[in-house]
Parts: C-alpha cells; sequence; structure tokens
C-alpha cells in the first residue's frame, strides 16, 4: 500500500497533486467542476490518503470536508503561501503542471517537508523494532494520534495484523458467512480498542506530570520550612544590594549621555564659525558603502584619515562632487581633481562622523595652493625656454 500525501487547490478548476510518504512526485491533475466523489476516485486509485494540504490559512472547506471522508490529516501553513514560496517549494520537481497543479503541487510539498521528520522517525523506530513491514499501519495510526508513543502505535498495528491473519485462516466459506452488521461492529471495536490505548498513554503521562509536580510541591514547602527567619533577611538585603547596583550603573549611563548630548550640542553651536566636514577612514569601496548614510554630495569636503587607500569606482564617484580633501597624509601621486590640505589649523572641532573647519583658514589655504601653482608653472616656462 502506497501512503499518499495529497495537495488540493480548490475552485471552478480545481488542481491536485499527489506524492508519495517518501515526497516523490506520483500525480496530478485539475478540472473545471470536479466533484468530490470523482477526485476520490483519482486519489485511492493510486494508494490510502495520509495528508491532505492546502496554501490557505485557514484551509479551505472543500479540504476539510475531503479529509473528513478520506480519514487523512488535513495540513495548512501558518499563513497564506506567496508565488515566491510556492515556486521555490516545486522547482526540483520536473513536472509539466498548470498553475492549479503547481499550486496543489506546492501544498503537498509543504505537508511532506513539514512532516518529514516525523515520518523518518517512524521509520527508524521500526527498522530498530524490525518491524518495517508494519510501516503504513503504524503511520496511519500516528498520523491521526500524534500524542500516542511509537510503541503503543505498534502494538494497535500488530494486534490489527493478527486480527487480519487470523481472519485469513477460517477460510472463504466463513467469510462469506459474517453479516455486514457484525463486520461494522468489528470495526468500531477496534477504533474504540484505539482510543482506549491512546486514553491509557494520556492517563499515564498525565499522571506522571502530577507525580512530579507534587513532588517539587514537597520539597519546595520542606525547604520552606528549612529556612531560618536570618536566611531570609540575608535574601532581601542580597536583593536589596543587586538592585542598588543596577541603580548606580543606570545613573552612570546617564551621565554619560548627558555628556554625549552637551558634546553633540556643542559641536551643534561651532558649526556657526566654519563648515562641516564628512569624515572618511580611507577611500576604499568597503568605507564607502560603510558611511553611505554621509550621503556626500555636491560641494562636500572630506576628512580622510588614509587616502592612500582608493578604489577606483570610489574615485570616479566624488570626482565632480569633493573638490577638497583634508589629509595628514597627502598621496605623492594625487588623484586628479582634488585639492588636498593638511588639517594643521583648519580643524577645529571633531565628532565620529564629522569636523567642522574654519572656513577662512581653508580659504588661506586654497589661496596658497594657487601660488604655489603658479610658480610651479612659471619655472616650467623657464625651464623650456632654457632649453630652446
Amino acid at each position: 500500500m502506497v501512503l499518499l500525501i495529497i495537495g488540493v487547490d480548490p475552485g471552478t478548476t480545481l488542481g491536485y497533486a499527489i506524492l508519495n510518504d517518501k515526497g516523490e512526485f506520483i500525480s496530478s491533475g485539475s478540472g473545471k467542476n470536479v466533484t468530490m466523489s470523482e477526485l476520490i476516485n483519482n486519489i485511492i486509485y493510486f494508494g490510502k490518503p495520509l495528508i491532505i494540504g492546502c496554501d490557505k490559512n485557514p484551509a479551505p472547506s472543500f479540504n476539510e470536508k475531503l479529509s473528513a471522508k478520506l480519514g487523512a490529516k488535513l495540513f495548512h501553513p501558518k499563513k497564506d503561501l506567496l508565488v515566491k514560496e510556492k515556486k521555490e517549494l516545486i522547482t526540483k520537481y520536473d513536472a509539466k503542471l498548470n498553475a492549479h497543479e503547481q499550486d496543489a503541487l506546492a501544498s503537498a510539498v509543504l505537508a511532506f517537508e513539514k512532516h518529514k521528520v516525523f515520518l523518518e522517525k517512524i521509520n527508524r523506530f521500526l527498522k530498530k523494532q524490525r518491524r518495517e513491514a508494519l510501516e503504513e499501519d503504524v503511520k496511519l495510526i500516528m498520523i491521526r494520534n500524534e500524542e500516542l508513543p511509537l510503541q503503543a502505535a505498534l502494538k494497535i498495528a500488530l494486534n490489527k495484523y493478527e486480527v487480519k491473519k487470523s481472519k485469513g485462516g477460517t477460510g472463504a466459506r466463513s467469510g462469506r458467512i459474517k453479516s455486514e452488521k457484525r463486520r461494522i461492529g468489528e470495526r468500531q471495536l477496534k477504533e474504540l480498542e484505539s482510543r482506549i490505548l491512546v486514553l491509557e498513554e494520556r492517563n499515564k503521562k498525565l499522571r506522571k506530570i502530577l507525580e512530579d509536580k507534587n513532588k517539587l510541591i514537597g520539597k519546595l514547602r520542606r525547604r520552606l520550612r528549612l529556612i531560618p527567619r536570618e536566611e531570609l533577611i540575608d535574601y532581601k538585603e542580597t536583593r536589596i544590594k543587586h538592585y542598588a547596583k543596577q541603580l548606580k550603573e543606570a545613573t552612570r549611563r546617564l551621565r554619560h549621555y548627558e555628556k554625549e548630548i552637551r558634546r553633540r550640542d556643542e559641536f551643534i553651536a561651532s558649526l556657526s564659525r566654519g563648515v562641516l566636514v564628512k569624515k572618511l577612514d580611507d577611500l576604499s569601496q568597503d568605507e564607502f558603502i560603510n558611511k553611505k548614510f554621509l550621503n556626500i554630495s555636491k560641494d562636500d569636503i572630506l576628512l580622510v584619515s588614509n587616502p592612500a587607500s582608493v578604489s577606483k569606482s570610489v574615485i570616479s564617484t566624488l570626482q565632480g562632487k569633493v573638490k577638497i580633501i583634508i589629509t595628514k597624509r597627502i598621496p605623492r601621486s594625487k588623484a586628479s581633481g582634488f585639492i588636498f590640505i593638511k588639517p594643521d589649523n583648519v580643524i577645529i572641532k571633531e565628532s565620529t562622523f564629522f569636523a567642522i573647519a574654519d572656513k577662512n583658514a581653508i580659504e588661506e589655504a586654497l589661496k596658497k595652493k594657487d601660488v604655489l601653482k603658479s610658480i610651479i608653472e612659471e619655472y616650467k616656462k623657464k625651464r623650456v625656454q632654457s632649453t630652446i
């Protein structure tokens, strides 16, 4: 018997997809105005339904009725599946499906993925018990009673197997004699026996929990009686010291933040005496991306610690925006389009990401640069004339 995980996408055009309990694709289909009985016939042709899946939360009423009729577990996601999520779920399945079948397949795959560990656990248990032949029966029992211990599920499956075996030995004649009424009664009896086993296991667990809690309450009561009043006083004093320490730490942090706010206020006040400068550690791509929040734009002035570490793409981005770079380490091979100025007597105040520069000092430095440039150009002209 093949155990089936079925995804169903109900609607005017209904789509369905079937996997086995190993996650392997078996079949799919779709059609307009497909009735539930038609769908059930299509499904049970391939095996025994284990899980009915969907891609909506809450599950459509059609899926609820179908799972009830087939005796299969109903599974739905925590929230509606997105189109992207559905595509990711079905990428490994090389099947030519229409949109309705794809949605159904995504529902079946998700149901399988969510129960994969659970089903593998059953396989490992049965292999250890050397009862692989009862795999389908145990899975059908466990999927409807997930709280049931595996040992109890195996016991139920063994009982079913023994009943089937005994029926087979009575011969065809005795089988024909049994009335429909008796068969229904036997089926109901088996269901009741299974429920009794489930309830017995749950009762054992609850008794154990209750017993553990009673033991814990007893221990706490004995401990409370043994604790002297002095220890309780010491405990209270310890807690007072702990909270006093926390209060002291909170006060320290408050003073620290007050200092930071005061520094920031002083920095803002200093802006009236100069111009804002944006700080970079270097001109590398990583640094430029990390300091993207500085929003470097046209006519900005930069303060760079190490302009020798550069990225061509960063230089290309800054050209046309930034003209002045303030730095202690002026590079020998200067990038074209930038004027490098030393920070001495130029920078008034610094913060983590910004600085304030004296506007007049910048203008003086630029004048010196222009004078030096004109001297160099005059020298070059004289050299040219002397060689002629």
